[in-house]
């Protein structure tokens, strides 16, 4: 009897760390989520709350820190001017895609057909490069137009990668129309895997460049 009141024991405790350990977790993203919401309010900081958010699940990822408040408002310092720069030229790009749509759809002709293929073209482009956009910058230490090019070379060279973290993304957005609720914590989710997923390929990219650099140094000494 006294053993299996220990066993009963036992699984009880481990059960309640790990209830303890899922609760912690689903926590730490709602505070997340619900800290980035309030940031994006003033609309003009939703792109500095982004990458803030990003910086903190990067955190998350490599294992470095599972706090929240702390960490979004340094990142959102650190990222600030990059990231609102980010945001206008984002901006601006979709009114000028909006207008180029609108008349373009106005043409009616052969013509309408070959400018809607380019402006659909763009689009996925754009879409694919704005995967990689926000690790890239959290990541790794850039200029604007550095991180722009280098998230461009990675979702076309990680194309199977950034159609997986493209597709995550729309299959997020879909629960959210069907579960309201899960907007309490699911753009923090989202970054999350985003961020898990491209941090992946960095890191295989970091592999990569190290074994060239030794082939060379291996051949610099035959």
């Amino acid at each position: 009897m006294y053993e299996l009141n220990q066993i009963v024991g036992e699984t009880m405790n481990i059960l309640n760390s790990r209830l303890y350990s899922i609760l912690e977790t689903v926590s730490f993203f709602f505070l997340l989520n619900i800290l980035w919401f309030i940031m994006c309010l003033p609309i003009i900081t939703i792109f500095p709350a982004t990458a803030a958010m990003f910086g903190v699940v990067r955190q998350w990822v490599m294992k470095k820190d599972s706090a929240v408040f702390m960490p979004f408002f340094r990142f959102f310092k650190e990222n600030f001017k990059q990231s609102f720069l980010l945001g206008i030229i984002v901006f601006a790009f979709s009114y000028i895609f909006y207008i180029d749509f609108m008349l373009i759809n106005n043409l009616g002709n052969i013509m309408q057909n070959l400018l809607l293929a380019s402006l659909f073209l763009i689009a996925i482009i754009g879409t694919l490069t704005f995967t990689y956009i926000f690790p890239m910058m959290v990541h790794f230490k850039l200029t604007l137009w550095s991180a722009v090019k280098n998230s461009f070379f990675f979702s076309i060279k990680y194309f199977p990668t950034t159609l997986l973290s493209v597709i995550f993304v729309g299959l997020m957005f879909v629960v959210l129309l069907y579960v309201p609720v899960a907007f309490l914590m699911i753009f923090s989710f989202m970054a999350y895997v985003v961020f898990f997923i491209c941090y992946s390929r960095f890191r295989k990219e970091g592999e990569l460049a190290e074994k060239h650099q030794l082939a060379q140094e291996q051949g610099n000494h035959t």
